[in-house]
């Protein structure tokens, strides 16, 4: 689904010296310099405020979220007041798992609650496992977090659940594509999701050169420093993040408690 921005009254801008963008659908790594795009052209027009309504957007990773803090960044050096007016909770979510919440105006929120020594289900649990192969290619990633989601509505996991691991599984899949892929259009990305009424499982595997996950530096929020983003909203997002390299390739390995 593309983002699609719909631009606001000419009339209302010019009479308010000020205005909003709407977008709807996704933001993410192939369209989020549209919004940056928008918000710059606005910032030239001696608006006074500029104003986003997100409340219709269904995704956000964090490329999105990196143009929101650079639309931010410009907009502070313009002296134009840059501002959330409505979001959706998908984006609600991913600002506040991603620590930047206050510098949109947002309060924080209880986001998460790692429990890395929970015990795992019985051998007997009735497990449900989905698995995809598809070639490299950008429209893979919204097919195979579609995947996930289904079955995590196939268990009845909560909202929470649910945006927390599309935030997750949205990130290490546009790495497998982007990172991971050194033949774009033939090399493949492959996904396994296993998932019971109390956990979710799901390993994404890629064709990749080996790397250190750990060698990629944290944002931070109090400096608005958004490089390394995608690794620390997987960490933050899921209870546990493992890496593994030469095998062949990448794979990285998730866990969701969902009770």
């Amino acid at each position: 689904m593309n983002l699609l921005p719909r631009l606001p009254d000419t009339d209302v801008a010019q009479s308010q010296e000020d205005t909003s963008l709407r977008f709807s659908g996704e933001i993410n790594y192939e369209n989020a310099h549209q919004l940056l795009d928008s918000v710059r052209g606005l910032l030239g027009n001696s608006h006074k405020s500029v104003k986003l309504d997100l409340s219709e957007v269904e995704m956000i990773d964090s490329s999105g979220l990196r143009a929101l803090l650079q639309s931010k960044r410009l907009a502070d050096e313009a002296q134009v007041e840059f501002r959330l007016a409505l979001v959706s909770h998908a984006v609600a979510r991913i600002i506040a798992v991603s620590g930047f919440a206050p510098m949109f105006g947002l309060a924080p929120v209880d986001v998460f609650l790692h429990r890395l020594d929970h015990p795992l289900p019985a051998p007997d649990t009735c497990w449900r496992i989905h698995e995809r192969e598809c070639i490299s290619d950008p429209y893979v990633i919204s097919v195979l977090r579609k995947v996930v989601l289904g079955a995590l509505e196939e268990v009845g996991a909560s909202h929470d659940a649910m945006c927390d691991v599309q935030i997750a599984v949205g990130e290490a899949l546009t790495n497998a594509y982007r990172h991971g892929s050194p033949v774009k259009g033939e090399s493949r990305i492959g996904l396994k999701c296993s998932v019971c009424d109390k956990v979710i499982v799901i390993e994404i595997q890629d064709e990749g050169e080996p790397f250190d996950p750990d060698a990629v530096a944290a944002p931070d929020p109090a400096l608005m420093r958004d490089h390394g983003m995608g690794i620390y909203l997987m960490r933050q997002a899921m209870d546990v993040v493992e890496f593994a390299c030469n095998c062949p390739g990448n794979r990285v390995s998730m866990l969701k408690w969902l009770d």
